[in-house]
């Protein structure tokens, strides 16, 4: 019907409105100063070798996908040979090599074996690079920014530095000290190469993967452990199939038992073929037993066989992961758009899978919201009912009882209340019911009782209403007085229409005349502000959250803004949009409802 094809239309009108949204809120937050990340891990982490910190910090980043272009990813399709080449020589170099080497460029920078290496240190983005190279007294500190500065290069390049790396690495005449630079960017490019366990979910297009890994260690590992006994390998197998029908908690505590010299069964059970949830168990157990599977960087002064071993690791590596690194030239082109910022924020919104927080705490952003939602929904409810109930019937009062004590008393009062701020109301109503030399009626902070968990359902309720009462009263004052006095002003208008004065010339009750004629009219222009209900719902208030200690949607959008938490602040801008339009759209439909003369079926006569 027309009421159907108009909410079709609308909702074809939402996706470009979202769009939009998106590209707004995208561009502000990229012109926002900082570092979300460092904010949350600190710089500590940025300028170490291999920390904790720096880790967590570079999986956060790919994660976000903070290391991709913001619009355009044209990486694919440009060669850094050199530039990767140049980049492992300084994470190799030692400060006294840098400064020597600063010192021939300073003396001159444009000979033919310098050039690449002037590009290279030019395209770092160095503070005043060039007056510090032409200053030898600056060259010591240069030295340590060009070491930092080509470590930040390699992690920001990510997997479009790999192939060009692993070539140079598979060449004969590479020095080891080289190879040793080359390992050392790998490992700022690639976090946690390799997968040694299935997923919480395994799936077999994970085996090739897990298996590679194991394979690998196993190579190097299987000439240095013992055999298994043949009583001791049936004992491990009925014990291996009773472990395959434990939950996962039971699982989880059999493994603490495992025994390292039994190793040689569970990897000849993973590279067998099994089930797939026979390679998971064994996946899991060997992760158990063996700490560090495969040698992945080495020191400045490592001897040959680590040097050879980490290489032939990142080489496997490289194979198994091909695809990723070799992708075809319809899948550049589609990464050309797809493989962005952007783009990847975009999906992530269209599909509801908000990712991780970027704080410290890496929250799933869906649970986030819906426990603020949870907090914040109940008070906003409960506070629009209380200003529907009270702000309708004091305007129309007012507006009944026109130039009356009735409606001087009522304007009065929500003046009164109007120039009242919500968070001024809230600080008066702690000051004289929650603390201080008055009256000591209601609790300070939060929404339940410490001891709320042990009560019944009943005294549960209470406890809450309890503490929600004076943040409801404070959430209610502000708008309930724009309400009633944006009610009056519309039952005034409709009062003195002619078909209002014929009501009352055919003599119907003034009641009737009021609650039947005059009311239902003058609800459209209220109805209007009820496109405000649901956003308000969900939105919750930052001010009266923080002073009564309640963390609902308010304090995590303020928080969201602090903190620079983009994944969490980008879907509470997209749900608040969303909501924004489906409440529009939600009182347009009301309208026919409270005015027969409002169709959408004239409309579609119309166009």
């Amino acid at each position: 019907g027309p009421v159907l094809s108009y909410i079709i239309r609308r909702l074809f009108l939402i996706l470009p409105t979202l769009f939009g949204v998106t590209v707004v809120s995208f561009c502000i937050m990229q012109l926002a100063p900082g570092d979300p990340l460092l904010m949350q891990l600190g710089a500590t982490g940025l300028a170490g070798q291999g920390t904790q910190t720096r880790e967590a910090y570079l999986i956060q980043k790919r994660d976000l996908k903070l290391d991709r272009p913001l619009i355009l990813n044209f990486r694919y399709f440009r060669d850094y040979s050199e530039a990767v080449r140049q980049a492992a020589h300084f994470l190799i170099a030692d400060q006294a090599e840098i400064v020597e080497e600063l010192n021939s460029l300073a003396a001159d920078p444009n000979a033919p074996d310098r050039r690449a290496a002037m590009r290279f240190l030019r395209s770092l983005g160095i503070p005043r690079f060039r007056q510090r190279l032409a200053d030898p007294a600056e060259h010591p500190r240069l030295a340590k920014a060009i070491t930092a500065y080509a470590r930040v290069f390699c992690e920001d390049l990510g997997i479009h530095g790999v192939p060009p790396l692993i070539e140079l690495l598979r060449r004969p005449d590479i020095a080891p000290s080289e190879k040793i630079g080359i390992i050392h960017a790998l490992n700022a490019m690639v976090v946690q190469p390799f997968t040694y366990t299935y997923s919480h979910v395994p799936k077999e297009s994970e085996t090739p993967y897990v298996v590679g890994a194991w394979r690998q260690w196993w190579r190097r590992a299987e000439p240095l452990t013992r055999p298994l006994p043949d009583e001791r390998r049936a004992e491990l197998d009925a014990r291996f199939r009773q472990m395959l029908s434990l939950s996962r908690r039971e699982l989880f505590e059999e493994l603490d038992y495992l025994d390292p010299a039994d190793t040689r069964f569970y990897i000849e059970k993973l590279l067998s073929d099994c089930s797939l949830r026979e390679r998971f168990l064994a996946a899991l157990a060997l992760r158990r037993l063996v700490r560090d599977p495969l040698r992945l960087d080495v020191p400045d002064r490592a001897p040959d066989e680590w040097i050879q071993e980490a290489a032939d690791n990142w080489l496997v590596h490289y194979e198994l992961n091909r695809q990723k690194y070799e992708p075809p030239v319809w899948k550049r082109c589609v990464y050309l758009f797809a493989d962005t910022q952007y783009a990847h924020m975009l999906w992530r919104l269209a599909t509801f899978q908000f990712g991780r927080s970027a704080t410290k705490t890496r929250e799933p952003v869906a649970a986030k919201i819906w426990n603020a939602v949870l907090v914040s929904a109940p008070l906003m409810l409960m506070a629009e009912l209380v200003i529907y109930l009270l702000a309708i019937p004091a305007g129309i009062a007012a507006a009944v009882y026109r130039n009356t004590w009735i409606d001087r008393a009522i304007t009065v009062k929500l003046f009164l209340l109007y120039s009242i701020p919500p968070f001024v109301a809230g600080m008066l109503l702690l000051l004289f019911f929650c603390y201080g030399d008055y009256l000591k009626w209601f609790p300070m902070m939060g929404l339940h009782s410490p001891e709320a968990d042990r009560f019944g359902w009943g005294l549960y309720l209470l406890d809450y209403l309890w503490h929600a009462f004076l943040p409801v009263v404070c959430l209610s004052l502000f708008s309930l007085a724009g309400l009633a006095m944006y009610s009056r002003t519309a039952m005034l208008d409709v009062i003195s229409q002619d078909y209002i004065r014929t009501a009352r010339a055919k003599g119907l009750p003034e009641s009737k005349v009021i609650f039947k004629h005059a009311m239902r009219n003058a609800l459209i222009p209220i109805l209007t502000l009820f496109s405000s209900f649901l956003p308000a719902l969900l939105g919750g208030s930052v001010l009266v959250e923080y002073i009564f200690g309640i963390h609902g949607m308010g304090r995590l959008s303020w928080e969201s803004i602090e903190q620079k938490d983009y994944p969490t602040l980008m879907a509470l801008i997209y749900i608040d949009a969303i909501v924004v339009l489906v409440s529009i759209l939600l009182t347009d439909i009301l309208y026919t409802v409270v005015d027969p003369r409002i169709s959408f079926a004239s409309q579609d006569r119309q166009r």
